[in-house]
């Protein structure tokens, strides 16, 4: 069996001058580099979510005059509840969340402000608001989590210019499309 040797000869050409520019480009591609991934772990947080109020299907309302006290009960989507998930990138999806209340106080004037708005206007606004915990990940870098709050109006519109769908058991749907405001903190 024969035995064959390569011998690489040294390249005289490039000299010391080719060995310290390997070694700064390689040290600015090295800072790029971990300049990048600071930049993808401190900059990069949860901003373009979009939560959007579809409907409303009010079961009661009910305002009292002395005291002031609001009875309701409400489902916010037509869907089942949606539990610990991920949520990919450009993905959807629906949330359930009955709300409901018995005998709730509110103060004067706030009551006085509702029974106006539903007497005189025939609507009455709702402020839903979500808070949570969202956890952040990009890519495999985990980010931590951040606390969400959405708040989401919803103009319930009562009498002859409801546009309410009755859907049995004395219910009304009312079909909203209202886009929500979406703020992320740590």
């Amino acid at each position: 069996m024969a035995r064959i040797e390569l011998e690489v000869p040294p390249d005289e050409n490039r000299g010391p001058r080719w060995s310290l520019l390997v070694k700064v480009a390689g040290a600015i591609l090295s800072v790029l580099v971990v300049a990048f991934l600071i930049a993808r772990i401190t900059v990069i947080s949860p901003h373009k979510s979009l939560f959007t109020l579809e409907d409303v299907t009010l079961y009661g309302f009910n305002v009292s005059n002395s005291p002031i006290l609001i009875t309701s009960e409400f489902q916010v989507t037509s869907r089942t509840a949606v539990p610990d998930m991920y949520e990919g990138r450009e993905s959807t999806s629906i949330w359930t969340m009955f709300i409901s209340g018995t005998s709730v106080p509110v103060a004067p004037h706030v009551g006085v402000a509702l029974n106006r708005d539903w007497v005189i206007n025939r609507l009455v606004v709702i402020m839903i608001k979500l808070d949570g915990q969202v956890k952040w990940k990009l890519g495999v870098i985990a980010k931590g989590s951040y606390h969400i709050t959405v708040k989401c109006p919803a103009y319930i519109p009562f009498g002859t210019n409801g546009t309410g769908i009755y859907v049995g058991n004395n219910a009304i749907k009312y079909q909203l499309l209202q886009r929500c405001g979406v703020n992320f903190s740590r």
